[in-house]
């Protein structure tokens, strides 16, 4: 077994009630419009609530608003160091509309705003900390020339990987780091250059099943020890996280799904 890296033990997040969740519109491949049992998601999102708690993770909510079906999918509103937070550019007009909800929310809550240019998108769900640096999925929701932006306000290097499967449109969708060292990924989502760079920066990379990704694998949440995954991923996955020293917990998530969001994509890493 790999010897154990020492894992960002995660503290506080924020989630949005999904008071008003629905599929209204398609953005991604997997949004089935007007399929979501609300009451259902409510349980579900309850759910998760309880289980970060219980990991001893404390969680702050911000109520949904009823003109933005997808702003319980809080990661992807920005990527918070400290007590700056970076709000994200969205791609899509629809999105953007869930920004100011979420620029109040921090403000009030005494966070420093850094606004990128808002020349390029860029979207939360395609930041990944790895180590020192940014890992930042290109191609759908976020561009390319967003990185020297991002590096330069976040004072870190930002490593640009192509995602080239639009049913992998957030880089959360493909790629989960575990430590410094380690991390699964689904190779078909990537080009060819980032493959290889992942093998060339990741020593213990792991290759997540057809099965697995379809099952959200890649977006769970890491604390730890501790891991929170979907519902519906196979027992091998389960095994190899496991071997890893790692502790999983099966949350159901379904109705987000329908969305085209899973566990990490409803969770804002705050501290």
């Amino acid at each position: 077994m790999p010897a154990v890296q020492s894992r960002r033990q995660i503290k506080q997040t924020l989630l949005c009630r999904p008071t008003h969740f629905n599929v209204d519109y398609i953005i991604n491949p997997h949004m089935q419009p007007y399929s979501v049992d609300t009451a259902k998601a409510m349980r579900q999102w309850e759910q998760l609530v309880a289980a970060l708690e219980k990991l001893d993770i404390s969680v702050q909510i911000i109520d949904q608003q009823p003109d933005v079906p997808d702003m319980v999918f809080a990661t992807d509103q920005g990527i918070v160091r400290g007590k700056n937070v970076l709000l994200a550019n969205f791609r899509f007009g629809e999105r953007q509309r869930e920004r100011p909800y979420y620029r109040d929310w921090f403000k009030t809550n005494g966070y420093e705003l850094l606004d990128m240019a808002n020349a390029f998108p860029l979207e939360g769900g395609d930041a990944l900390p790895f180590g020192d640096t940014f890992l930042l999925g290109t191609g759908f929701r976020s561009n390319i020339a967003a990185c020297e932006e991002l590096s330069q306000l976040l004072n870190c290097d930002v490593i640009p990987l192509s995602l080239v499967d639009p049913y992998f449109y957030h880089l959360d969708m493909a790629l989960l780091p575990i430590d410094d060292e380690t991390a699964f990924y689904y190779p078909p989502a990537f080009s060819d250059n980032s493959r290889a760079l992942l093998q060339r920066l990741i020593p213990n990379l792991h290759v997540l099943s057809k099965h697995d990704v379809a099952a959200y694998a890649a977006n769970s949440l890491v604390s730890g020890d501790n891991i929170l995954i979907s519902a519906g991923t196979s027992q091998t996955f389960q095994t190899d996280l496991k071997s890893l020293g790692l502790q999983p917990y099966e949350v159901d998530v379904s109705e987000f799904k329908k969305a085209g969001g899973g566990i990490h994509c409803l969770i804002n890493t705050l501290e």
